[in-house]
């Protein structure tokens, strides 16, 4: 657990970022008492889309989580880079030193593979690119939020920006897994895939079809994923396209249709589904703890949705 005073660390496990662009994230964490401290590689750049090699971004990792003076790992952006990492992660210096790791996006391969291979409880919350940036009214929501889950360790029911419908009926409790859809699926049939069993599954997607949106759920579906949880929240699908036969990809503007296609692609189980929670890319967010148990309440006549933590997370 963070508490004020503490120092935490700053890196780019993936994508480069510059110090302008994290300026304002840091301004937050230092006004929730924190002490930040960057990583020697965080604004390096390599191949125009890389926070420097691997090499340099696991270095930064590692060194992180030796460091007893840090007691909280910020990730500072997202991209397609951070699954370099996994093999060189020293995963019994993890265990042997855990502390509060944050981030989404791409980020959510490591926030799967940290719980999967250590146990520890990770934590899928804003970025530091984004903590401010992207939030516009949502800011003050998406840091409560954050202050609450990493600070007190807060049980019981999480608050709603927006409403939270029922997509299928039902209640269910698990523990969290999850994050970006398409990130989650590269660690299908690896050695740091989550293990499914007893779970609640949470998603949430950005820049994306609903061609492609349709086919990530049904590898979901072949890879026996739905057979093993109990439950699914849907967070919000943020610039979303539809493909069309002229071959022209404009925005989607039916929430229905993301609706549609889970319904379409969870056909036939019956474990809830909530959706439109509060979590994403470019909203207002919720930090949602990845391991931590919790349950949603799926049975309002009205349609209205529910999500709790019903455990302690932190130490």
């Amino acid at each position: 657990m963070l508490k004020a005073g503490d120092s935490v660390g700053i890196i780019s496990p993936s994508s480069l970022i510059t110090r302008t662009d994290i300026r304002r994230g840091i301004e937050i964490l230092r006004s929730m008492g924190l002490s930040v401290r960057l990583g020697a590689n965080a604004l390096r750049k390599r191949y125009g889309y890389q926070a420097g090699s691997p090499e340099e971004r696991v270095s930064d990792f590692n060194e992180m989580f030796s460091d007893p003076s840090i007691k909280g790992i910020f990730c500072t952006t997202g991209g397609y880079s951070a699954i370099q990492l996994l093999p060189d992660i020293d995963w019994d210096l993890i265990k042997k030193n855990p502390k509060v790791f944050v981030g989404y996006s791409d980020i959510t391969t490591l926030l799967n593979a940290i719980y999967r291979k250590t146990g520890l409880v990770t934590f899928h919350g804003p970025l530091i690119e984004g903590l401010g940036k992207y939030m516009n009214g949502g800011c003050v929501y998406t840091v409560d939020s954050l202050t609450r889950t990493l600070m007190e360790g807060g049980t019981g029911p999480l608050p709603s920006y927006t409403k939270w419908s029922v997509l299928k009926p039902g209640i269910a409790e698990g523990t969290l897994i999850g994050g970006n859809l398409n990130v989650l699926l590269s660690l299908i049939g690896t050695p740091y895939e989550p293990k499914w069993e007893g779970s609640i599954l949470f998603l949430e997607e950005v820049d994306d079809t609903d061609e492609s949106i349709d086919h990530c759920m049904w590898c979901l579906r072949i890879a026996g994923v739905f057979d093993a949880i109990r439950g699914i929240i849907v967070g919000k699908f943020t610039k979303m396209y539809s493909i069309r036969r002229d071959g022209s990809i404009p925005p989607v503007r039916n929430a229905s249709i993301v609706r549609r296609i889970i319904l379409s692609a969870t056909e036939g189980f019956n474990f809830p589904i909530l959706y439109g929670v509060d979590f994403g890319h470019y909203v207002p967010s919720l930090t949602i703890p990845v391991g931590a148990r919790a349950s949603i309440d799926c049975r309002d006549v009205n349609g209205k949705g529910s999500f709790s933590i019903v455990e302690k997370y932190l130490r």
